[in-house]
């Protein structure tokens, strides 16, 4: 994984893999959910909206990932990971500097 094209496939990755991992966890407890759920149950709801969102997320990412050209990939992976919704600060953080791992920012 020398090359920038590997690295920019690894970056990529390794955001899909965090969406992934917590559209899983979120699936998982939905199904996991005690039933009858009433259609007023403010935490199964909120379980749905968190789905739903990082199945947007993931779509955004393929579009992003889609649109990146060679020369500005590092500034769309922080772009979208700034923009990702469900990120708490620390987490940003911690996906940023796992992901652009490598990256070499050109000099103005």
């Amino acid at each position: 994984m020398n090359t920038p094209l590997d690295r920019q496939l690894a970056a990529w990755d390794t955001i899909r893999a965090c969406l992934r991992s917590e559209r899983d966890r979120i699936l998982e407890e939905i199904r996991a959910y005690p039933t009858p759920i009433p259609r007023c149950d403010q935490q199964f709801n909120y379980l749905l909206e968190r789905r739903e969102r990082l199945f947007q997320e993931l779509a955004r990412l393929d579009d992003a990932e889609r649109s990146s050209v060679a020369e500005d990939v590092a500034a769309r992976i922080e772009e979208f990971i700034d923009s990702m919704h469900y990120l708490d600060d620390g987490a940003r953080l911690r996906l940023k500097s796992t992901s652009t791992e490598g990256f070499v920012k050109s000099e103005l």
